[in-house]
């Protein structure tokens, strides 16, 4: 079964939102992340403490803000950074990412190509099927996998069809 789509970068950035969310930060990074913004914030307060002569409410408050502070310029900058790095990420317009692609089920695997690559992903390779409203994500790696815009198939039919193979091939389940 053959596919022919043109992956855009909108297609790309919906692969790469998708990519981020499934290796996100976990419950332990975020405590790490949190204790690091505290203890910035307490550090500053403790600073800006220095300056009074007699521990007074205020200096409370200074080291209140200053950990509140603290933690919010510290999310702002990763936030900030994540967002410079995703468009830093952008494929080249002329590279093999974006463009006319045709993908082919066959019995050893999954055969990609294109008018300047051709891949080929054993069946092995094959971590997960990730349907959104818009796309079908094949993963063949943590970060990397197959995008396949539902646009690219003429009927319903034929993307279930489709998915079908590749989870009985595959021996995954679509999510």
């Amino acid at each position: 079964m053959n596919i022919k789509t043109n992956i855009t970068l909108e297609d790309y950035t919906a692969f790469v939102k998708h990519v981020a969310r499934s290796v996100s930060v976990t419950d332990g990074d975020r405590l790490v992340r949190m204790f690091i913004a505290v203890a910035f914030g307490l550090g500053i307060g403790f600073v800006v403490s220095l300056f009074n002569i007699s521990w007074k409410p205020t200096i409370l408050a200074a080291m209140v803000c200053g950990a509140l502070g603290g933690g919010f310029l510290l999310m702002v900058a990763v936030s900030s950074a994540t967002r410079k790095q995703l468009r830093r990420m952008r494929p080249a317009e002329d590279g093999y990412v974006l463009g006319s692609q045709e993908t082919s089920i066959e019995e050893a695997g999954i055969r990609q190509q294109s008018s300047r690559h051709q891949s080929f992903f054993q069946w092995s390779l094959v971590r997960g099927i990730k349907i959104t409203d818009q796309h079908i994500f094949v993963m063949v790696d943590r970060t990397a996998g197959i995008i396949l815009p539902k646009p690219a198939f003429s009927s319903d039919t034929e993307l279930q069809q489709f998915v079908s193979e590749l989870e009985r091939h595959s021996g995954k389940r679509r999510t």
